[in-house]
């Protein structure tokens, strides 16, 4: 137990109590005024803070609008931006397919339609054009593109020099495309399109031959959309509008409420005027129109009364919490100053502190109560002794530990560094060697010993580098200076130098000598053995034919331009010998292309065991060849292996199980003037192959100057029938068909007829092949479809029109839709349409064009077989496909009167008709002998020059009024 304190303590105790509770009530009473002053002043703060705050809210919610608006409109342009570079994607895609090439090549104008007209659908552009090499517009995705005028128009464009300086400078690896947002006035449009806007995405792709030269290029046009998908997307899922302004006028929007598009409103801010007010936020993140992004003006109001009654609310709960702690603060308050009223209790407080705080290694904090002269000021004197002693042990510990750990940190880094040098060192793809100023080697990696297959001890430090040559054992192939730059030595100026060695394993290494600035040098060392032998494959592949590895056009063209340049200086001639296969690409249709490629090789090894080692066998790609002969030649010997290739070509090649037997066609042109160039002397041998085929084949012609006049005929022949159907000069006469049963007309066959302004009528035998040969037949040919079903529809409904078939028509993957067409705009009957086909329609994919005949058959479209039995395989083909008519060909129809043979093949093919439920109709009917004939054997229906020839449209007309003259008024109208 403690002792009892002493009545002088007590007394002291009191007094000192007295005071100490007379200055706590004080403080506790002074604390509790201050208080209350100070909630009211919170309180008035608060309301009159509340106020500010709604008209900052104001502020704050609208520029919090306008960010999330600015954001909307970055996104807005990305997707955008994404949406052309997928444009030009596809579009690039297109330029890779071979069928795109081919097209180009080929100036086909009808399989580029038919191939680009899809692809535009599926790159989601306007339009596709087709340039050839010097920017004309040679073929386009659309049939009814007018080529020659939208060449004229793109030739005054001028992102036109931006597409030619594309095409001179692409090349394989390195392809310059081109695409660009243009407004209208600095594009036109390719073609028309419903999309037409303000601006429009021209996209443009170069397109490579085999040989890596550009050829042309794909050049489309897509409209910017008035509603662009993507951003009607993307403001239905943000929920927000947006508007694409151009020059001051909006020109696509998406999720807006009223349409700024339909003529009434075409700015923004005559939208707002009549949608109420929006907040707009602008930018131009694409060059050439801004992109706006909308929203409501109710958003903020309601963001503005939502933040309002949040700050209302936390305001409240703020005034809650000020009061509670107030009162707990109050308590606090009093209990401290309780506390702090003691006098011994500060200086103890203070010395507590100190040592705290050299406990802490805080040796700078002042100690109270030095100055006192009782046990207080003892004890605060003795902790500043402490505090000093202290301080200088702990400032010598922290030194010997700093320069301890400075030590440590850089054992570890030199180590760390070390051992990433040795790794870096061994783990090299290169062999490395460092020599220094003497040549001795200093260090070596382990890749420069894999590479030169040296032992681990046979490289060591201190080794010469004569002596590490002598041990590489390598035949040095190439080996140079490289003059770019020069490094000064003590020893003199040394340069980078390179070499190439094989090794005995045939394995190239690439070695660099790099100096140092200390006199030595390091020697890299590379294993290139494949980049070697890619750079050599690369090199045979642009000079050779990668199916036959003969010689391409490219080194053909070289040889014959140094065989002239010889020629020039020594004299003598020399041929060249052009080479078209017959019947290849039956063999390619029939057996498959593996077959195809096979004979293509077996002919290019024939031809080079024909000609001697002086003389160059080419491939100048499909199914032509050509041979150059030595210098000099005489014709004689040209005309012994011309001769000699023929017959060598025309034995059978044996091509896997089967045997095929093909023969070839060759045109010869020698080179006789010193102005001859080697392209001009290409297209004499081309021009005589030409002869060749047309004489017959399996034969060979030499180049005579009149065959460039032929050439020049047909072209010009092929150019005035282009403007024939751009200007309407065809037209279509009709030959009637009668029942044999009483003379009456049934029918009429629709023949094409060209009346040219100035060569008068030309005969269909001279224009219908060109047609067929250029593709233009797929256009005429559907041109006849509409305008026979267009003028049949005015007839008697017991007359039929009869429209012959292109088998290049049956091949367009649209004819389905072009015949619905024509039915559909002429409102004939599909009953009273008959589609005449040959044999040569079906030779070609049979089973897709017998597939389009049953799609027009089940329309209720009549199907006949035209010139039947003049071909090989008739007979298969009415059993395959139920025609409505066989047409018998004319041929045996005029040689009835002098064949009994040819009596009973029409008997025959009469009566073959009638077994399967089939009409006929005899061609060629020219006399009366011809016609009892027929009526004899029981033909259906005839046609020929003894009933009528071929007649305008107004003379059948009046044949239609005098077989059916109730009907004359109509017919006439």
């Amino acid at each position: 137990m403690a002792a009892s304190p002493s009545a002088t303590e007590l007394v002291l105790m009191f007094r000192h109590n007295s005071i100490l509770w007379h200055y706590t009530y004080g403080a506790v009473f002074t604390a509790l005024l201050a208080f209350a002053g100070l909630i009211t002043v919170v309180a008035y703060q608060m309301e009159h803070g509340l106020r500010e705050q709604e008209a900052k809210l104001a502020q704050l919610s609208e520029k919090a609008l306008l960010e999330t608006l600015a954001a909307d409109v970055d996104l807005a342009a990305a997707r955008l931006n994404f949406q052309f570079g997928d444009h030009l994607r596809r579009i690039e895609a297109l330029s890779l397919r071979t069928d795109t090439q081919t097209a180009l090549e080929s100036r086909n104008v009808v399989a580029m339609s038919e191939l680009l007209g899809p692809a535009a659908k599926t790159a989601d552009v306007d339009s596709i054009l087709v340039l050839d090499n010097r920017g004309h517009v040679i073929g386009a995705s659309s049939y009814e593109a007018d080529l020659v005028a939208i060449g004229t128009t793109l030739g005054n464009l001028s992102f036109m020099k931006d597409v030619m300086l594309s095409m001179e400078e692409s090349f394989p690896g390195e392809k310059q495309t081109f695409s660009r947002l243009l407004p209208v006035a600095q594009t036109s449009a390719f073609a028309p399109s419903e999309h037409q806007n303000a601006m429009s995405e021209v996209i443009f792709v170069p397109v490579f031959d085999d040989f890596g030269d550009v050829i042309g290029g794909l050049l489309a046009q897509r409209w910017f959309r008035k509603k662009e998908q993507i951003l009607v997307d993307l403001a239905k899922i943000n929920g927000f509008e947006i508007a694409v302004v151009f020059d001051g006028r909006v020109i696509s929007s998406a999720g807006m409420t009223s349409g700024v598009l339909d003529g009434r409103t075409a700015s923004l801010s005559g939208y707002i005027k009549s949608s109420g007010g929006h907040i707009v936020k602008c930018g131009r993140p694409i060059q050439m129109f801004e992109l706006c992004a909308l929203k409501p003006t109710k958003y903020l109001t309601e963001t503005q009364n939502q933040l309002t009654e949040i700050g209302r609310e936390e305001g409240g709960k703020l005034l809650k919490w000020l009061i509670f702690i107030g009162f707990s603060a109050l308590l606090a308050f009093a209990a401290v100053a309780y506390l702090l009223a003691r006098q011994v209790t500060r200086p103890l407080t203070n010395i507590t502190r100190a040592l705290s705080g050299i406990a802490g290694g805080d040796f700078e904090g002042d100690v109270a109560g030095t100055g006192r002269h009782d046990e207080v000021g003892d004890i605060a004197r003795s902790v500043v002794l402490l505090q000093r002693s202290v301080k200088e042990r702990d400032a010598l510990r922290v030194r010997v530990h700093e320069k301890n750990r400075t030590l440590k940190a850089q054992e570890t880094k030199l180590r760390d560094q070390n051992m990433l040098f040795d790794a870096a060192l061994n783990n090299m793809s290169h062999g490395l060697c460092m020599f220094d100023a003497t040549g001795k080697l200093i260090v070596s990696n382990r890749r420069y010993g894999e590479l030169f297959g040296h032992k681990d001890d046979q490289v060591q430090p201190g080794m010469t580098a004569s002596q590490l040559e002598a041990l590489q054992d390598g035949t040095e192939i190439s080996g140079h200076e490289l003059q770019g730059e020069r490094h000064s030595t003590d020893n003199g100026d040394l340069l980078v130098s390179t070499s190439m060695l094989k090794l005995p394993s045939d394995r190239i290494v690439l070695k660099t000598n790099q100096p140092l600035v200390d006199g030595g040098w390091i020697e890299i060392s590379e294993d290139i053995t494949e980049r070697q032998e890619a750079r050599d494959r690369l090199a045979f592949l642009a000079r050779h034919d990668p199916l036959t590895h003969l010689p391409n056009r490219v080194e053909f063209l070289e040889h014959m331009e140094a065989l002239l340049s010889r020629r020039r200086k020594k004299g003598g001639e020399f041929a060249i010998l052009c080479l078209d296969l017959d019947e290849f690409k039956v063999v390619n249709d029939s057996l498959g292309h593996p077959v195809g490629d096979e004979l293509l090789r077996q002919v290019g090894i024939r031809l080079t065991e024909i000609t001697e080692n002086d003389e160059l066998v080419v491939r100048l790609g499909g199914d032509e060849f050509a041979v150059v002969t030595e210098l000099p030649v005489d014709r004689q010997s040209v005309d012994e292996l011309a001769r000699c290739i023929i017959s060598q070509l025309s034995q059978p090649f044996q091509l896997a199980d089967h045997q095929v037997t093909v023969g070839t066609s060759i045109g010869i042109a020698f080179a006789e003037n010193d102005d001859l160039v080697a392209d001009d002397l290409f297209k004499q041998a081309d021009l005589a192959l030409y002869k060749a085929k047309d004489d017959g084949r399996k034969t060979h012609r030499y180049f005579e100057p009149h065959m460039s006049e032929a050439v020049s005929e047909r072209q010009a022949l092929l150019n005035a029938l282009r403007d024939a159907i751009a200007h309407n000069q065809l037209e279509l006469h009709y030959q009637p068909q009668f029942e044999m049963e009483n003379f009456q007309v049934c029918g009429f066959e629709a023949l094409l007829r060209w009346h040219h302004p100035e060569r008068g009528m030309v005969s269909p035998a001279d224009f219908i092949p060109l047609a067929e040969e250029t593709g233009l037949i797929v256009p005429i040919g559907a041109w006849v479809l509409r305008e026979a079903c267009m003028q049949a529809a005015k007839w008697p409904s017991d007359i039929r029109v009869a429209v012959n078939l292109s088998p290049r028509q049956l091949k367009v993957a649209g004819f389905g839709a072009e015949l619905v067409g024509a039915l559909a705009s002429s409102g004939l009957n599909p009953r009273r349409l008959e589609l005449e086909v040959t044999e040569g329609v079906l030779l070609q994919d049979s089973e897709e064009v017998l597939s389009i005949l049953r799609q027009a058959k089940s329309l209720g479209v009549r199907v006949s077989m035209d010139d039947f039995g003049t071909g090989y395989s008739s007979l298969s083909y009415l059993r395959s496909f139920p025609f409505d008519k066989i047409k018998i060909d004319q041929t045996f129809v005029r040689s009835m009167g002098d064949s009994e043979e040819a009596v009973a093949i029409v008997r025959t093919v009469i009566e073959l008709a009638k077994s399967l439920k089939m009409t006929t109709t005899a061609e060629g009917v020219e006399t009366r002998e011809m016609l009892d004939i027929l009526k004899e054997i029981g033909c259906t229906d005839v046609q020929g020059f003894y009933f009528g020839r071929p007649m305008p449209l107004a003379n059948t007309l009046e044949l239609i009024g005098e077989h059916f003259p109730e009907s004359h008024h109509a017919v006439s109208a």
